[in-house]
């Protein structure tokens, strides 16, 4: 099986949504979002949904493909590949996401999804985003994995070199966090929004930042965060108070 046909069975849904550009009625509603979210970024509990052993990181995750392993390899092949096939438009979203917040969903919910307009909700997953990164931090130092452009010097890179570990990904760890909430908020759009999602894990791979693995362990690792912080009651109280923001 040549590295194409693997990668579109791999990766087949990001594909169907790789051609899509960002809409600029989502970026217009950026500086307004930034200016809400300054306020939530006060000193609050670092910590609420979840307790710091909540997950076992090693039980969750497989270790990752050795450096330069035949494994390895042929994610390297993967990825080059992807940057091949990928539209300038593209390659101009995955740069964009780069920097992104989880405003970036007014795509799919509309754009009264603000801050402005849901400010509990922004508070919700703020909190979210706290509880979550411990984990997401402790991943990339158990596994600390050489990127993929430190492994071959063929991967162009489109953005500023990330200096953390590449597995799993943090971009698709939080991608995966803010739709599986969403999902809870906006049930009936769950299936779009989880696609957009995907799409920013294929884009990590079109930036030349991450393999292919590194995308599916933060895709399982976010929606492992999300599904252990359901069982919190504060979560619970705080998803209903959002919810609230949802049905007026």
């Amino acid at each position: 099986m040549n590295p194409r046909t693997l990668l579109s069975l791999l990766l087949a849904s990001g594909l169907l949504a790789a051609c899509q550009s960002t809409p600029p009625a989502a970026q217009s509603t950026a500086r307004q979002n930034s200016h809400v979210e300054s306020a939530l970024n006060k000193a609050e509990p670092t910590t609420k949904y979840l307790a710091p052993n909540a997950i076992d990181l090693r039980a969750l995750l497989p270790d990752p493909p050795a450096p330069n392993s035949p494994y390895s390899d042929g994610e390297i092949a993967l990825i080059r590949a992807t940057q091949a096939d990928a539209t300038p438009e593209s390659r101009a979203r995955a740069i964009a996401e780069d920097n992104m917040k989880v405003w970036l969903f007014a795509e799919i919910l509309g754009p009264e999804f603000t801050a402005a307009d849901k400010p509990r909700t922004a508070a919700f997953i703020k909190q979210i985003e706290r509880d979550s990164s411990t984990f997401t931090s402790a991943a990339k130092k158990i596994w600390n994995r050489p990127r993929p452009f430190d492994q071959s010097p063929d991967i162009k890179i489109l953005i500023e070199k990330p200096t953390s570990g590449s597995y799993p990904s943090g971009h698709t760890t939080r991608a995966a966090i803010w739709s599986e909430t969403l999902a809870l908020l906006a049930p009936d759009k769950a299936d779009a929004i989880r696609a957009r999602a995907r799409l920013i894990g294929l884009d990590r791979i079109i930036l030349g930042v991450h393999f292919p693995s590194d995308v599916a362990a933060g895709n399982a690792l976010g929606k492992a965060i999300v599904d252990k912080m359901t069982e919190s009651p504060a979560f619970q109280h705080d998803l209903a108070q959002a919810r609230a923001e949802w049905t007026r």
